[in-house]
């Protein structure tokens, strides 16, 4: 039993005889009867009685009917749904995001694309770049933001935001005088981090290495805030990405940010998704918007 065969017989039914059936299908009578008498045949069943007067339903054309109203109507909202999906008009989409690297631009966006699309929703997953990948290759996420470039052939991406790294201190602190730091002065100092499994945190230890000292680090946290918060209370040092769109400005929470001389470290972020995986249209749409805006 298929689609088409549920159709025509609900549609004798409603039309109350073949003739009739056939007209408003656009199919000739001797199809929709054979259509039918098939599906009888298929299921073993009588399932109208045919007289001159009048089409009589027999139980299991009752049970049929009513059953066949129902899948007719999941058909017609399934093909109403995916008209809304291929224009764009309902979906979702699952996008990674780490630490608040970009959030700033990332609502402007978000917003302006809700006034064009206000059925679809985004849902950000905040993590570190490691767990978003893996998540990206299980299918869980559809984008992630990304170092770039990278090297995995499956990805493809468009470039979201470049910068370099800033020196976060308390405005108490002894290098908070300064309007520019080296590496070598941060040797003695108490880093606080993000934990394993971030980009920035691969920065800087690298970074460290190149110079040749191993940073004291006291404290390792996936929150950005959390990071803010414990260099407000003069804990220790801190070093952030900042973007080439958005300065650091964290004057009103007693944090004086601070360049490095000699950057050797500069990093570039993008909005990543699979190129073998499936985009579904909410998806694409949401790409194309970043595109435009970013572009």
């Amino acid at each position: 039993m298929d689609s088409r065969q549920i159709q025509y017989f609900t549609e004798v039914v409603k039309q109350g005889g073949f003739s009739k059936a056939a007209e408003h299908l656009y199919v000739s009578q001797p199809t929709i009867s054979n259509v039918v008498k098939d599906l009888e045949k298929e299921l073993a069943v009588q399932l109208l009685i045919r007289t001159t007067r009048k089409l009589e339903l027999t139980d299991t054309g009752k049970l049929l009917f009513r059953y066949g109203e129902k899948i007719s109507q999941l058909y017609r909202h399934f093909y109403q749904e995916l008209d809304d999906i291929k224009n764009a008009n309902k979906g979702s989409v699952n996008m990674g995001i780490f630490s608040s690297v970009g959030t700033d631009i990332l609502t402007n966006i978000v917003s302006d694309f809700y006034e064009k699309y206000p059925n679809i929703t985004i849902r950000f997953v905040e993590d570190g770049e490691a767990n978003l990948k893996k998540s990206l290759y299980n299918g869980e996420l559809d984008l992630i933001v990304l170092e770039v470039p990278v090297n995995e052939e499956p990805i493809d991406f468009i470039p979201f935001l470049k910068g370099d790294l800033r020196l976060l201190v308390h405005d108490q602190h002894p290098l908070a005088s300064k309007e520019i730091v080296a590496w070598e002065e941060l040797k003695k100092e108490r880093f606080i981090i993000f934990h394993e499994g971030f980009a920035v945190r691969r920065f800087i230890l690298q970074e460290c290495e190149r110079i040749g000292f191993e940073p004291n680090i006291v404290c390792e946290t996936s929150q950005w805030k959390f990071i803010l918060e414990l260099v407000s209370s003069n804990l220790g040092v801190s070093i952030l990405p900042q973007s080439n769109l958005t300065k650091l400005n964290l004057a009103h929470k007693g944090i004086k940010v601070i360049p490095i001389v000699d950057q050797e470290v500069h990093w570039q972020i993008g909005i990543a998704w699979r190129k073998d995986g499936y985009l579904s249209y909410a998806t694409r749409e949401w790409i194309q918007f970043c595109k435009e805006r970013l572009g």
